[in-house]
């Protein structure tokens, strides 16, 4: 599998809910920053994706533009889901988030992923107004804690 198809393959495994699928392709060191105020780990990561498609069913990365670009993976994704069910993000002091029946629909942001052979070793998201997990929280109506 290219590496190309390899970050695609992660992110259809996470909108899918197939978790174990998405594990194996993250490095045990994988980190994820960019739309988190600090970089976080494979675990932690894919437990926040796993809150999101608790909470959206729909989820969905929608990505486009995957393609290699100086030995790095690059491309574009806008996030969107609905919220139909309670969130609960694995952040702490972070409150659940009753069901609000609004669609989220994140601003397209750039992913760059660093692969360390078959695995993704770290993926960047540019930070864009309006994105990442505070974005998220602005357009569900809550916020993040004070604190973090």
């Amino acid at each position: 599998m290219s590496t190309v198809e390899t970050v695609r393959a992660l992110l259809a495994a996470i909108e899918a809910g197939e978790w174990e699928r998405a594990r194996s392709y993250l490095t045990d060191d994988y980190s994820f920053g960019g739309a988190v105020p600090e970089p976080i780990g494979p675990d932690a990561w894919l437990g926040f994706h796993k809150a999101l498609s608790a909470a959206m069913p729909d989820f969905s990365f929608n990505a486009r533009g995957i393609h290699e670009e100086n030995g790095k993976v690059v491309g574009q994704v806008g996030v969107t889901g609905t919220q139909t069910r309670e969130l609960v993000l694995p952040i702490p002091g972070m409150a659940p988030i009753a069901p609000t029946g609004k669609r989220v629909s994140l601003p397209t942001e750039t992913i760059t992923v660093t692969m360390r052979g078959d695995k993704l070793a770290n993926l960047d998201v540019s930070e864009v107004a309006g994105g990442g997990v505070p974005g998220l929280l602005t357009q569900l109506g809550a916020a993040l804690p004070a604190h973090v």
